[in-house]
């Protein structure tokens, strides 16, 4: 795991590199940069460059402007030089996310988390557990890192287009009399090949409940493991029965509870962008409490910060833009753990762009 200090201190030396190279701001100018070309066979997407503000601009004049489709129709992502640390890389651009958001992590989301974690700690050994009275589901953590969000990911760019909102009003109650009520709670499906899946599913709940089902290897990493741990989300090891049978009560009662699940059912980040099988089980959670599945599609994600970088590379709203499209909700009501996994990972395959389609002979589930 690549420290804080390290990536701080390897912004400078970026930043440093570009001087002595003499390079262009311009993003428009073609050098010896490295170059990733990402099997996509389609983009109705324009160029664009406009920012929003000087930060986003600088940024942006760093990152991936040289986007363009050849003839074979692969779009080749310009991400600028990089310096390597370990196994990962960090652009200019990467480098001055990593500043902005590790600051704020630092003064901000890292302390609120663990003054929550002490409050809850504290209330629990009291008579009357005042923390569990004001925040029963633990949704006071989420906010908090939806707010961590706002605070890093709008300046560079980085939130994704969210499209399909509207099927979500099919979630909500409906009374005998045609009143509308809140919404049910549900288990959210998507696609897996970025790191920065996660943020963008969180830009689809904003401020509303969410746990993901993450892996367990993610409890051993310092400080996200203890924030994963604070916000109650799940996490799951697949080796382990006991552990298996602990996530899924666990996951039961969150959606018992009213709280959306969220999970990614491939189980592990696609090397090629292109969707692969999904993970036998995944759905017996929302079956179990008759929970609806909404497919969400995930574009784009791999070109923004690819898995051999350890921050993003390039903003989400130069071309190839980031798109969440939401599906219509499945209904897991009298289906089988097949009929309703095929049906699922058809409704995510379908909406993706060509390039992450699943290669042909790909099986539904493993």
């Amino acid at each position: 795991m690549v420290s804080a200090t390290m990536k701080i201190s390897a912004s400078f030396l970026l930043a440093a590199a570009y001087h002595a190279d003499g390079l262009s701001l311009s993003p428009r100018v073609i050098s010896s940069r490295p170059l990733h070309v990402f099997d996509c066979r389609r983009s109705t997407m324009p160029y664009n460059a406009n920012a929003t503000t000087r930060l986003h601009a600088a940024a942006t004049a760093f990152s991936a402007g040289d986007a363009y489709y050849a003839d074979d129709g692969n779009v080749n992502v310009n991400y600028g030089p990089a310096i390597t640390i370990g196994k990962l890389k960090i652009n200019f651009f990467g480098a001055l996310f990593a500043m902005w958001e590790i600051f704020w992590g630092v003064f901000y989301w890292y302390p609120l988390m663990m003054l929550y974690g002490i409050l809850r700690s504290l209330s629990s050994k009291l008579p009357w557990d005042f923390m569990h009275k004001i925040d029963p589901y633990r949704r006071i953590p989420i906010c908090i890192a939806y707010t961590w969000g706002l605070m890093c990911m709008p300046w560079f760019g980085l939130w994704p287009i969210v499209e399909g909102r509207e099927n979500l009003d099919l979630l909500r109650e409906v009374d005998a009399n045609g009143k509308i009520g809140k919404m049910k709670s549900a288990m959210y499906v998507a696609n897996h090949c970025s790191w920065m899946d996660i943020p963008f599913v969180c830009r689809v709940f904003r401020f509303s409940n969410c746990k993901m089902i993450a892996k367990a290897e993610l409890m051993k990493v310092p400080i996200l493991g203890r924030a994963l741990a604070v916000a109650g989300h799940v996490t799951l090891d697949r080796t382990d029965r006991k552990s298996q049978l602990k996530t899924y009560k666990a996951g039961v009662q969150w959606l018992t509870d009213g709280v959306n699940l969220v999970t990614f059912p491939e189980g592990t980040r696609s090397k090629t962008g292109r969707m692969g099988s999904f993970k036998k089980g995944a759905f017996k959670m929302a079956q179990a409490v008759g929970a609806s599945v909404v497919p969400l599609s995930i574009h784009y994600a791999q070109t923004v910060q690819p898995l051999d970088y350890a921050f993003p590379a390039k903003p989400s709203r130069t071309r190839p833009k980031a798109i969440i499209k939401i599906g219509k909700p499945i209904a897991t009501d009298g289906k089988s753990d097949d009929e309703l996994l095929e049906e699922v990972w058809h409704a995510i395959a379908d909406d993706l762009p060509e390039c992450q389609k699943p290669s042909p002979n790909t099986p539904v589930g493993v």
